[in-house]
């Protein structure tokens, strides 16, 4: 019989949840459900958008808001909303847009994500090569020029991808740019994340775990990048798969084995229940 230290256990996707192939192995899934029947609660946290996540929200029958667009939207699958949390004006969506073309490499992608929509005007060979095996509805829209984005959409980030020379760049620029409203992330090797001010993965959390009345010491959660820190900070018992970046492993409390050896799995099993041997007189 196992009992659970931990009610509440929320998990980034890409690089955690998923494998490589961006699947989420049988292994983790049967230990999520095992956990959620001792009475656990779970859910997601991750920089994709809804649709891109939809089918790993379905597959995991996530009851709880999940944590979209790196914090900055809100899925509520109680009532199938997109709630947006924080929001980019049109106008500060294209200055962000102009600085990166002026001041970086044009083989950089650039994706200006709405609430429905990512828009972009090229496609190189990383983005490319990281959407390959990735059966995601990923909601690309291709312009020749980024003033024909729409006036009337929600804009919730921009999202730059580039080769290591370009992300150094990056975040070389960003450094610069800190008197502006918004927040800079780096959400994988190659993808580098704008924000709106305030958006973070630990902000939406803090506002989740006190709304479903538990507290950061009961909650758990586990990540892979640089744009997990936030959540780690924000929760009792902070786990860190072994493939992730090193700041990400330096914070986390644990680490556990990669997302190719069902790491969440392990995370549940050996931190998040506790089984208790029947006495036999």
């Amino acid at each position: 019989m196992g009992i659970l230290q931990i009610p509440f256990l929320v998990s980034d996707l890409d690089g955690t949840l998923l494998s490589s192939s961006k699947q989420i192995s049988k292994v983790n899934q049967t230990s999520l459900t095992q956990f959620q029947s001792l009475g656990g609660q779970f859910t997601i946290a991750t920089g994709r958008t809804y649709f891109e996540a939809a089918r790993f929200i379905q597959q995991m029958n996530v009851q709880l808001p999940v944590i979209l667009c790196n914090g900055a939207m809100i899925y509520d699958p109680a009532h199938h909303q997109h709630i947006p949390v924080h929001t980019l004006s049109r106008n500060l969506l294209m200055d962000i847009i102009h600085e990166l073309q002026t001041h970086l490499p044009s083989s950089m992608d650039i994706f200006a994500y709405s609430k429905d929509l990512v828009y972009a005007t090229q496609v190189g060979e990383i983005t490319t090569s990281a959407l390959e095996g990735d059966d995601s509805h990923f909601r690309l829209e291709m312009i020749s020029t980024f003033d024909q984005l729409p006036h009337d959409a929600i804009w919730i980030k921009v999202v730059c991808i580039g080769g290591d020379e370009e992300m150094e760049q990056l975040i070389q620029w960003a450094e610069t740019k800190k008197e502006l409203p918004l927040e800079f992330v780096p959400s994988s090797d190659n993808y580098f994340e704008i924000l709106p001010q305030g958006v973070s993965k630990g902000n939406a959390l803090l506002q989740l775990i006190d709304q479903i009345d538990l507290t950061p010491e009961q909650t758990a959660a586990i990540g892979d990048h640089c744009n997990d820190l936030s959540m780690l900070g924000s929760v009792g018992l902070s786990a860190a798969v072994s493939n992730a970046h090193p700041s990400v492993i330096q914070q986390a409390k644990i680490t556990v084995p990669s997302n190719n050896e069902h790491g969440v799995s392990h995370l549940v099993h050996n931190h998040l229940i506790t089984i208790q041997s029947k006495n036999i007189f």
